[in-house]
């Protein structure tokens, strides 16, 4: 009687811990950023004056999905580019915002086209996803993920792309558990990619 006891409290014990075990590994899963920055000049050696395309919808490989239209003057030159997507054309703000901040200065298309020195001018492209499904080994999705990729490039005066020289790079990824809630985990993550914007280094950081 005793051992049949003993047994059934062992089994309620265990059954207990199991819960406990598994609501604490559920309550421990974090909304992370994991990055990659380079940069092959100096943060000194980099131009200052930057100009921003607006950031492309693209898919998980990087490809674009949507385009880039152009904006003309009453001369009929091209004065700037934009998207169809609101999305992209407030992060481009953002994004300018951002590097003001950190001590650039921003410039049109325009501007850009009219600088005859060579690499004096830093062209960033921007590439980000919609969030998707990350699955694990048994093909339960556990989380949504958030590509961004950056690119900043110098060119001889030309825009020519036979001319360019790609000096920063940056890849970053939110991955958030499906059970949380993350709101704006687009432009989040395009936050965070641009605040290791022209490091050299790679992590991994908790955003909650």
């Amino acid at each position: 009687m005793k051992r049949f006891i003993a047994i059934t409290i062992f089994i309620v014990i265990s059954q207990f811990s199991c819960g406990v075990g598994s609501h604490a590994a559920k309550s421990e899963k974090h909304v992370t950023f994991t990055y990659d920055a380079l940069a092959a000049m100096q943060p000194r050696d980099i131009p200052t004056y930057v100009y921003v395309f607006p950031p492309l919808l693209s898919n998980k490989g990087g490809k674009p999905i949507e385009k880039l239209t152009p904006v003309t003057s009453p001369t009929g030159s091209v004065s700037e580019w934009k998207t169809s997507s609101a999305l992209s054309m407030s992060m481009k703000k953002m994004i300018e915002t951002q590097l003001k901040r950190g001590g650039y200065e921003t410039v049109s298309f325009a501007d850009l086209v009219s600088v005859k020195r060579p690499y004096a001018v830093l062209v960033v492209s921007t590439f980000y996803t919609l969030p998707y499904d990350v699955k694990n080994e048994a093909g339960e999705v556990t989380d949504k993920a958030t590509l961004v990729l950056i690119k900043g490039a110098l060119f001889d005066g030309t825009l020519d792309p036979k001319t360019k020289k790609d000096i920063i790079k940056v890849d970053g990824v939110s991955k958030i558990p499906i059970e949380k809630n993350f709101p704006d985990s687009i432009t989040r993550t395009m936050e965070h990619a641009y605040s290791w914007f022209a490091d050299n280094s790679s992590g991994i950081i908790l955003l909650d």
